[in-house]
């Protein structure tokens, strides 16, 4: 990350329809709420664009494309909105790099819609969700208004004493304070428990139905503890205006890959955070995390975040 940079806000987009205008109105919502300067970037796929519909012949490829910009500001109504920062190659890297050298804040990002193969091979979105050290907003809905039910899914791993689960859920409510506390938004923060390993276990007890009770009453227990300390951070160390007024915690036996999207359609959330962390390797092309899983079957907006330190691949290579 640029530290030299003072913070931004990034709003990125692959073209530019009716609907990126929307993801720009958005943007600018929330850098204006924040006070931060708001950055544009059309990052184009330069094998798939093609200048063919621009009668400019005489311009170079940038130049085309800004100006192609500037009738779309125009034809919007965006008088505050000179140009943008135009990027050609594969648009999650250059997305990534860009928001390294601007130092953003958050990235905001028109979310793609789901294709047929979309679970054997990761789209552009999987990537940026995957890679990109900053919080990613990716927004499928078809407004501009801010949410109003946000449910944020937690994790605790109490079996790794290197995870950073405990502050990468504190910076998943930090950033849902910082951007959305208003009157009128609702937050529900969600963990899910369940004892995968009780399986293998119950076959070697004398007593296999009370083994798994039991091991299913103990992670409730520790999963309890540490959701009711998170809420405490929210309430007394993040003090938010609103939101703690409008806040309620939630505990359920299950997966989270399953909860999660009935959670979003149960409590009408039009926001769902949740932490990523990345993969590289064969994994990377062949098996979703739990964060994917859940982004290919939830209709909402998604904000993502990776926990502090994490260093992109894409960064570390250039």
């Amino acid at each position: 990350m640029n530290t030299a940079q003072p913070e931004c806000l990034v709003c990125a987009f692959n073209e530019i329809n009716h609907t990126t205008a929307l993801l720009i109105r958005k943007s600018q919502q929330l850098a204006s709420m924040q006070n931060l300067p708001l950055r544009l970037l059309w990052a184009i796929n330069d094998k798939m664009f093609s200048f063919e519909h621009l009668d400019l012949p005489e311009l170079k490829a940038e130049e085309r494309v800004q100006r192609e910009f500037s009738l779309f500001t125009e034809k919007h109504g965006f008088s505050d909105i000179s140009n943008c920062d135009i990027r050609f190659g594969k648009p999650f890297v250059e997305i990534i790099r860009y928001q390294n050298a601007v130092n953003a804040k958050l990235v905001v990002k028109q979310m793609e819609e789901k294709s047929w193969m979309s679970n054997s091979i990761a789209s552009d979105d999987f990537k940026l969700l995957r890679k990109c050290p900053a919080p990613v907003l990716l927004t499928r809905s078809d407004s501009d208004e801010f949410p109003k039910n946000i449910l944020v899914a937690v994790d605790f791993d109490r079996d790794d004493s290197s995870s950073n689960d405990d502050e990468l859920n504190k910076k998943m409510l930090d950033t849902v304070v910082h951007f959305f506390d208003k009157p009128e938004t609702h937050c529900t923060v969600l963990n899910a428990y369940s004892a995968p390993q009780s399986g293998f276990v119950s076959l070697f007890a004398d007593y296999p139905d009370k083994l798994v009770d039991d091991m299913l009453a103990s992670e409730k227990r520790f999963k309890g503890g540490e959701l009711n300390m998170l809420s405490r951070y929210f309430v007394e160390h993040l003090k938010p205006q609103y939101l703690q007024n409008n806040f309620k915690k939630l505990l359920l036996q299950g997966y989270a890959e399953q909860l999660i999207p009935q959670q979003v359609e149960k409590t009408e959330a039009d926001l769902l955070v949740i932490g990523s962390v990345a993969r590289a390797g064969i994994q990377d092309f062949i098996m979703g995390s739990t964060a994917e899983e859940v982004l290919s079957n939830v209709k909402c907006d998604v904000l993502t975040l990776k926990p502090d330190g994490f260093v992109s691949p894409v960064l570390a290579t250039d």
